[in-house]
């Protein structure tokens, strides 16, 4: 019997390899509810482009979140997937919590992040609740997104305890 140290020892690193990259893809093509054609093509385009952050457990990609600073005070999570068959183990709120810390971290004082503002399309339920109840709040509605030519969800989480 292996040790329970052994057992399930997941982390949060950079994604650095050609190979994490197309386990991130792999990741979003498995998920066609939430990353449609163009969607799949930002997610590779930023994979590349911006700072990707990986939950890994011996070896395999469980997910991943990939994020963006806006401005000197806010950075973006512009992608977050999990493994479907990995999906409500709490491996999406520990990207979170990472991407959190390094934010706080590099001093910025907001979270932001677009999901779809189409509210008949049920998938997305399930995202907007996962942020809302960690925090998140909603602040626009823009109908329709430039980039995505249908209906954003603008959500924002302060990471200061300071008042304005």
């Amino acid at each position: 019997m292996p040790d329970a140290l052994e057992e399930k020892l997941m982390t949060v690193k950079l994604l650095e390899t050609d190979e994490e990259r197309l386990a991130c893809m792999e990741i979003a093509k498995g998920l066609p509810e939430w990353f449609n054609e163009a969607g799949l093509r930002a997610i590779e385009r930023d994979l590349v482009r911006e700072e990707t952050y990986l939950a890994a457990e011996n070896g395999n990609v469980l997910g991943f979140i990939t994020i963006k600073p806006i401005n000197d005070n806010a950075m973006e999570i512009l992608w977050m997937a999990v493994r479907r068959e990995h999906q409500r183990k709490g491996i999406g709120s520990a990207l979170l919590k990472f991407a959190e810390s390094l934010a706080r971290e590099r001093g910025f004082e907001v979270l932001v992040v677009k999901t779809s503002g189409d509210f008949s399309y049920r998938p997305y339920d399930e995202t907007r609740r996962f942020y809302e109840k960690k925090g998140f709040v909603r602040v626009a509605l823009i109908d329709p997104y430039p980039e995505w030519g249908e209906e954003a969800l603008i959500y924002v989480k302060c990471l200061t305890s300071s008042p304005l």
